[in-house]
């Protein structure tokens, strides 16, 4: 970073251990590092990951005269972060989350230069030590609000237009043909760039707080605007041309063409009240003679091995944790009978789309002349690729090449006192109502981050990791009032049935 004839000894100290325990934390934790890298690699949303460390790297070298004038001193609280750190990304792996992996590992890249240098130094450059959290690849759970988003906002813009139309989940359908809002349409690629771009322009073109938090504001409204009305008018234009334009590649090229124009203007717009021509309001806290104590070498090398020790110890615990739960037996499921309900052939051909279980079983009932069926997907040993919580396990996605989920909500039945996930699933003329929840920790919940706490919790404690979905789901023709009452009636008699069965399930493994 710097010159050694004009760094002080405390930096000719600090840096190389620095340095070095930022080696080894790649080293250490490379798998995480290679998974964020593979995602900048394989999703075109998050390719701008590439450009973050360079310019957080080009931010600090500005300011390398500043930083020369500081004594770096030693940080307990940089030690506390990173300890919270390397503790938050054993959460993630032990629950098979990578984004809290992938977050703690910046973390701990940032925590390092607090650490060594200490909180005079990390101030003067925490906008770049911030601004490293952007690399992280994040956006998947914005994806189907903003699918919801667009599709509202063009439904409303259409209708106000004056063109009639018929709205079943995210397809939309006019005279003209028929739309469906998926994942390429729901602007969070454009929302991401815009929040990225937004943030650098705003540190560096102003001074005030106030114009910095409102520029980034308008970077994250104005690319959600912007997209409703880029789906609007593509709808529009394949509209009045009877569908000869905007269906095929055309569609993806008006869409950035709209959103380099939309970001000009607010750059431009932005630019009317720049401040960049005015010097920092808060500069660089410099040293004084002598009013900063010379520094015991011995401190930063205290520092180094307590990261070491810590770096390790996390990597270390996993690694036992899985030992444990690799020697559980396979998961056996039984089909216990259910009283009232007679077993009877498949009714549909859709399936849940869970991934990688342990064990599962689809069964189909019949009471009176209601028909409803029961899915348990079990899960023991899990791991990133078979596990219980992660995205895209899911009874239908909502742009599905077959069944497509409609609507996705929250119910709460007083009289088993459960609280489930709601789904209305299609395909072509068929119709089904699912209900969904989680059992993890011999607990009910329809909470995928409830569900995904209990699991950490369980492994980190040594404990059996075995969960399950369990799924009810019944068809209906017209109101999924009818699937409902089949559904209330099924878990009345299955539900106590049900949790034997899981339970009878994971003593297999003791």
């Amino acid at each position: 970073m710097f010159s050694r004839m004009t760094l002080k000894l405390p930096w000719r100290v600090a840096l190389p251990l620095m340095v070095l325990v930022l080696a080894a934390i790649f080293t250490v934790f490379f798998d995480t590092a290679h998974s964020i890298v593979s995602i900048w690699n394989n999703y075109e949303t998050f390719t701008h990951g590439y450009i973050i460390v360079p310019i957080c790297l080009w931010l600090i070298w500005k300011q390398r005269g500043d930083l020369a004038s500081i004594t770096p001193q030693p940080s307990k609280l940089g030690i506390l972060v990173f300890g919270g750190a390397v503790f938050a990304w054993l959460l993630g792996d032990l629950s098979n989350t990578p984004v809290v992996m992938h977050y703690a590992f910046v973390v701990m890249v940032s925590a390092s230069v607090l650490a060594f240098l200490g909180w005079r130094v990390a101030r003067s450059i925490r906008f770049p030590l911030v601004f490293l959290l952007l690399a992280v690849p994040f956006g998947d759970a914005l994806i189907e609000p903003m699918m919801n988003l667009t599709a509202d906002f063009t439904v409303a813009a259409l209708q106000l237009t004056g063109i009639p139309l018929y709205r079943e989940g995210n397809t939309i359908t006019l005279p003209s043909g028929v739309w469906s809002v998926v994942e390429a349409c729901s602007g969070v690629r454009y929302l991401i760039a815009s929040i990225t771009l937004g943030i650098i322009y705003a540190h560096m073109t102003y001074r005030s707080i106030w114009r910095q938090m409102l520029f980034v504001l308008a970077s994250i409204l104005v690319p959600v605007l912007a997209n409703g009305m880029r789906a609007y008018m593509i709808v529009m234009i394949g509209h009045l041309s009877e569908m000869k334009y905007a269906v095929g590649v055309d569609h993806l090229i008006y869409g950035w063409v709209f959103f380099g124009l939309v970001m000009l203007i607010l750059f431009w717009v932005g630019g009317f009240w720049r401040e960049d021509d005015q010097p920092a309001k808060t500069p660089v806290m410099q040293d004084k003679p002598l009013s900063v104590p010379p520094v015991a070498a011995w401190k930063f090398f205290a520092v180094a091995v307590a990261m070491f020790a810590v770096a390790g110890a996390a990597p270390a615990y996993s690694s036992l944790v899985a030992r444990f739960m690799a020697k559980q037996p396979p998961v056996v499921l039984q089909q216990p009978a259910i009283e009232n309900w007679r077993p009877t052939d498949a009714f549909t051909n859709w399936h849940p789309e869970f991934k990688n279980p342990a064990a599962q079983q689809m069964r189909y009932f019949l009471h009176q002349e209601q028909a409803a069926g029961l899915y348990i997907g079990y899960y023991r040993n899990q791991s990133p690729n078979a596990g219980l919580i992660g995205y895209g396990n899911v009874l239908a996605m909502p742009g599905g090449d077959q069944w497509r989920r409609l609507s996705e909500s929250s119910v709460t039945l007083a009289a088993a006192n459960l609280r489930v996930r709601q789904n209305l699933l299609a395909h072509n003329n068929q119709r089904l109502l699912g209900w969904y929840w989680y059992w993890v920790g011999d607990r009910f919940t329809d909470n995928a981050y409830v569900a995904k706490a209990y699991l950490a919790l369980n492994r980190l404690l040594m404990r059996r990791d075995d969960s399950a979905v369990i799924v009810v789901f019944a068809p209906y023709s017209e109101r999924p009032d009818e699937a409902a009452t089949a559904l209330r009636q099924l878990l009345q008699d299955a539900l106590p049935v049900v949790r034997q069965q899981l339970e009878a399930t994971k003593r297999q493994a003791l």
